[in-house]
């Protein structure tokens, strides 16, 4: 397939380095930020699931997204390279604002002290997922584009060398 695609075009992941472009940079740093606090992420699950203060249902959704992690049933398979990890990200970061949100400002700000997290890295944390996913979308539909392009022009070559026989 790569000898193919050099004959035309090179493959989007064979321009420049692998999958990352200057106009289109995926958020590395913000997602190796981002893994680094994982374990700031875990202990502040762990002191908001044991917060009798916090709402049975508040509680749950902290569970709830715990299970999420470690199930085996994903919405995105976590043996999709960055995708999966992004989207059991997402739920974990989304349950533990939710809890939050069921605190008042200075408890809040004791759980978030307490796990070593600043009270803006959670919001840049779920930027950081949203960047991530935008940038494979953008990045998979670019990539679509060009196997399809290929795609067609294939057909067109097959299809011009079968009338050429019929003749």
């Amino acid at each position: 397939m790569a000898a193919c695609a050099t004959r035309d075009r090179p493959m989007p992941s064979q321009r420049g380095t692998t999958l990352d472009r200057a106009d289109d940079p995926f958020p590395r740093e913000r997602l190796v930020a981002l893994v680094r606090r994982l374990p700031a992420y875990g202990r502040l699950g762990w002191r908001l699931a044991r917060d009798p203060r916090l709402s049975r249902g508040r509680r749950t959704a902290v569970a709830g997204a715990v299970a999420y992690l470690v199930s085996p049933i994903d919405l995105v398979p976590g043996i999709i390279p960055v995708a999966g990890q992004l989207d059991d990200a997402a739920v974990a970061l989304l349950g533990l604002r939710f809890a939050l949100r069921g605190l008042p400002p200075a408890e809040r700000r004791a759980h978030m002290d307490a796990a070593g997290l600043d009270a803006a890295d959670l919001d840049h944390d779920l930027r950081t997922v949203r960047l991530g996913a935008a940038w494979m979308l953008r990045r998979g539909g670019r990539i679509g584009l060009w196997a399809a392009r290929r795609l067609v022009r294939a057909a067109a070559h097959g299809a011009r060398a079968a009338v050429r026989r019929l003749r």
